[in-house]
């Protein structure tokens, strides 16, 4: 309750000091009047950007990793589970994505959200599976599902260098018509890293 009543305080600050903004603007234009919102071209909305909650999770070594660690490279997130089949169908065209972008200003970040007594068999299925890339345990306890609106796996993002989410629904890593690498995310990955 005490966090609804905090989250309310912030949202009323805010827009409290938007309208305020709004008020002591001096706008050039004489047609707008005060307590008007002019609306957004299509360039400010291009560049109005969202950004990734925070989190820290450990690394299969037990190392505290957190998305600040990761500034200065794009990250593609995979959200999966060990008991989730579609997510383990993914892990060959991951694995293939991560050796293909190796040497670049890319990350692939894997987040399991087990439950907590399975976190032995997260760590069985990364070694077993060879899984590369960043593997981070979340559980399934933590706020990170509420934080990144989880409400199936597997689940993927796109992050940019600064933790804003470029893609909150990207293509998957595998292709189901071919069962190869998705192109279609090859296109994303090379268009982002010739930015």
């Amino acid at each position: 309750m005490n966090k609804l009543r905090q989250e309310m305080k912030y949202k009323w600050a805010f827009l409290s000091l938007i309208f305020g903004i709004l008020l002591s603007c001096d706008t050039k234009n004489d047609n707008v009047k005060v307590g008007e919102v002019t609306p957004r071209t299509a360039e400010e909305m291009a560049s109005y950007k969202d950004f990734a909650p925070d989190f820290a999770f450990n690394s299969m070594d037990g190392k505290l990793v957190s998305l600040k660690d990761l500034k200065g490279k794009y990250v593609y997130v995979d959200i999966w589970a060990t008991w989730c089949r579609p997510c383990i169908e993914q892990l060959p065209a991951m694995k293939e994505l991560e050796e293909k972008y190796r040497s670049t200003d890319l990350e692939f970040l894997s987040i399991s959200v087990d439950n907590e007594k399975d976190k032995e068999k997260w760590q069985r299925m990364v070694k077993e599976k060879e899984m590369t890339g960043i593997q981070l345990f979340a559980g399934s306890t933590s706020t990170f599902h509420k934080d990144y609106q989880i409400k199936t796996i597997p689940k993927f993002l796109i992050l940019g260098k600064d933790g804003e989410i470029i893609d909150n629904n990207p293509p998957r890593p595998m292709d189901y018509s071919t069962r190869e690498i998705n192109n279609e995310l090859v296109a994303i990955f090379d268009n982002l890293l010739n930015e």
